[in-house]
């Protein structure tokens, strides 16, 4: 990316994609994503399917958990185990590189007339990778921020991310299934008391974090923003992805802010009926691309900032100890 945006350095992604020669070029090309080292060392690379059959054979759900759950239910331990299966089977992602690189592209080519990001702080990003695990959260105010940091990842050779979404995308299967190859993957809005469905969502979620597969990104908003202005946290997810840090089973983890700001937003439309009092649509992205003219429109510049890496063994150097001999 060479030509930058007069405030601020920041440089038009669309444009740089041009200079590299085209969409095809840009799609085509090869990248060499960094792994992941933990504890000082690489781990074997996982499949999604493998992440699946390593969470399913854990100790903790297969050991601990599915024989609590038949005994106090009183259900066979083969019963339980499907149960489990079918949870995960429901929520994993199945990251496919081709499907990112069409689908993100398209997306933000048709929509956006310019996408500018601060790259000269790049680097930062790309260094934190070598050594932890990394959790990207960025501002939400539209469905394409779950695209939109994809994309620039891929063009930048950061390792991809696994992105935390809602299920109800599912209620739609062509756009839930389209980004589930893309990275993301389906957690229930409100858990609860589910023990099971807790458990198997934490085991997901931290296997990716401890074996370094890969960043994981989620919306601490918990859903998108209607005023522009960010959410009170929801911290369920946080929670359940700094765990690993704090029992030791990694050395430091890295989480990074990310800011998305839109000249306009594509759900434009969907918030003012909302400001008028009708009632809010099912939150699905199947209602909001059935507009056929939301794809024919234009709908300005994207701003992505990249904020500084936040080191949890910086700024928590004691706490970790005092929980983990606590804990002894």
């Amino acid at each position: 990316m060479k030509e930058a945006h007069a405030e601020g350095g920041y440089e038009d992604f669309l444009s740089h994609m041009t200079q590299l020669g085209g969409e095809l070029t840009w799609i085509t090309q090869r990248r060499n994503f960094p792994r992941t080292k933990v504890q000082g060392a690489f781990l074997r690379h996982r499949n999604p399917s493998d992440i699946i059959k390593d969470v399913l054979n854990s100790s903790k759900l297969k050991v601990e958990e599915i024989e609590f759950q038949a005994k106090s239910r009183g259900l066979p331990k083969n019963f339980v185990e499907n149960e489990a299966k079918e949870i995960l089977s429901t929520m994993a992602h199945q990251m496919n590189m081709f499907s990112i690189r069409g689908v993100g592209y398209a997306v933000v080519k048709m929509l956006f007339d310019a996408i500018f990001v601060n790259v000269n702080h790049l680097s930062k990003i790309k260094n934190a990778f070598e050594d932890n695990p990394v959790i990207f959260i960025p501002t939400h105010r539209s469905y394409l921020d779950f695209l939109l940091l994809s994309v620039i990842c891929f063009d930048q050779e950061i390792p991809l991310p696994a992105i935390a979404s809602a299920v109800d995308f599912l209620n739609s299967r062509v756009i839930g299934e389209t980004l589930r190859r893309c990275g993301a993957f389906f957690i229930k809005r409100r858990i609860g008391r589910d023990r099971l469905y807790w458990l198997i969502f934490s085991e997901y979620v931290q296997s990716h974090v401890i074996n370094g597969d890969h960043p994981l990104e989620f919306f601490i908003d918990g859903t998108r923003s209607r005023s522009n202005k960010s959410l009170y946290p929801k911290f369920g997810l946080l929670q359940a992805l700094l765990e690993p840090y704090f029992r030791r089973q990694v050395y430091d983890m890295v989480i990074i802010p990310i800011t998305i700001s839109y000249d306009k937003i594509i759900e434009e439309s969907l918030f003012a009926y909302e400001l008028l009092g009708f009632g809010k649509p099912k939150e699905t992205a199947s209602g909001l691309f059935k507009a056929r003219k939301i794809l024919n429109g234009k709908y300005g510049r994207v701003f992505m900032t990249f904020g500084n890496p936040i080191s949890l063994k910086y700024y928590f150097p004691t706490l970790r100890s005092l929980l983990y001999f606590s804990a002894v």
